[in-house]
């Protein structure tokens, strides 16, 4: 019989924004002033129109309703289109229906935005990320199938990781792992390098757990069938297909053919928790990926948070930490120096910092360790021990070792 207790993770990751920052993916501030300068041509041509659209719509409705503040929270756009659509209100002469269209258009701009802002950045800062998925790859070969050294919870919707694993996995030949998001996903067709989550483990891959909270850029849901395609590994075109508009393709076989000349089925949605204060979890994959990470945090000996800023808005994130994070747990916050108040400032100041979110919530040291030196600083110790095609070439060697049935 299996010890369970072998399979509980020594280390859950918890990942805010700040962890993609230096990839160049905007911070939820920086957001609508992206999506507001962002040239359509700059986005994959196949969605160049779209997000030409998408901006116009809802830059325009911004703009309309806020007029007086340049910059306004994306939560308070959100929550205002949402208790607008919720009540069936008319908003400043936009009426219910038009709002959640706005609605859509918005987060249709957050996600071309941040497909956008990876493949531009990419780049610079590519050594550092793909330095990190391969120490994360490293670990979990290194544990085997009968435990789980770590677990990854994300609020991010980027996939600024996610990618960096696959492009170290691709220098593996034959590699036996792959991204367990803990909930059904189905591969988009035509591509074959993502197995689907729930089968992994039973095809004795190395599953590598990242719990995406809030929603994934690289999926999208049918209203239909509900299946959640997961574009992990797929070429960049495939991607920008699904995320185009694209017909469900397995209820496109069942839906009654019709004389219309409008999509034949169900158009295909972006899975996006929009950053609202009325936010709703009802969709069962992000049920799911909740309730694992809610087991992994109870579990854990160690939480390491990495550019989050526990902000009060998150309230459900932050129930989810107060319920599952045990007394005797380890926790270690990994920010920035401005994220730091200033020494001996008064407590309402104090209040706006990140650091002193996590005190309040969390008490201080020992409970609490900080560590402001960024993403880079935190990883430093991994950079400078190996360098990156030391850490692929251990790869391979520890593929070619594994057995293939664990």
């Amino acid at each position: 019989m299996t010890d369970n207790t072998q399979l509980a993770p020594k280390i859950v990751y918890v990942l805010g924004a700040g962890f993609s920052h230096d990839a160049g993916v905007p911070l939820q501030a920086e957001i609508l002033e992206h999506i507001r300068n962002l040239d359509p041509l700059s986005t994959p041509s196949l969605l160049s129109d779209m997000f030409a659209e998408c901006q116009g719509r809802s830059i325009g409705f911004v703009a309309r309703i806020f007029e007086e503040v340049p910059n306004p929270r994306l939560e308070d756009v959100f929550t205002l289109i949402d208790q607008s659509v919720q009540r069936k209100n008319y908003c400043m002469g936009y009426s219910w229906q038009e709002l959640e269209l706005v609605r859509r258009s918005l987060l249709n701009a957050i996600v071309l935005l941040f497909h956008t802002s990876e493949e531009q950045n990419a780049s610079s800062a590519a050594d550092l990320y793909h330095s990190i998925a391969a120490h994360f790859i490293e670990e979990r070969l290194k544990a085997g199938q009968k435990s789980h050294p770590f677990s990854i919870v994300s609020s991010n919707w980027d996939c600024v990781l996610e990618n960096a694993i696959y492009a170290c996995l691709e220098q593996c030949e034959g590699s036996q792992a792959d991204i367990d998001y803990c909930c059904y996903t189905t591969p988009l067709e035509g591509t074959t390098r993502h197995t689907p989550s729930i089968n992994q483990k039973a095809l004795g891959l190395y599953n590598i757990k990242v719990m995406k909270l809030h929603g994934s850029v690289n999926c999208v849901l049918c209203p239909n069938c509900s299946r959640l395609y997961a574009g992990l590994g797929a070429p960049r075109q495939t991607v920008a297909e699904y995320i185009g508009g694209k017909v469900c393709p397995r209820c496109s076989r069942i839906i009654v053919k019709t004389k219309s000349d409008g999509p034949q089925g169900p158009i295909l949605e972006p899975l996006i928790i929009s950053p609202t204060l009325l936010k709703e979890f009802d969709n069962a994959h992000i049920q799911m990926i909740w309730h694992n990470a809610y087991v992994d945090l109870c579990e854990a000996e160690r939480i390491v948070f990495i550019g989050y800023s526990l902000p009060e808005a998150d309230y459900h994130l932050r129930t989810l930490l107060k319920r599952a994070i045990r007394s005797d747990a380890q926790i270690t916050v990994v920010l920035t120096e401005k994220d730091k108040p200033p020494q001996n400032c008064e407590a309402h100041v104090q209040q706006k910092y990140a650091a002193s979110h996590y005190t309040a919530f969390f008490g201080q040291e020992p409970r609490v360790k900080f560590e402001f030196g960024g993403v880079q600083a935190y990883f430093r110790p991994l950079l400078e021990s190996k360098t990156l095609s030391d850490r692929i070439a251990s790869l391979r060697e520890l593929f070619a070792n594994s057995p293939t049935d664990n």
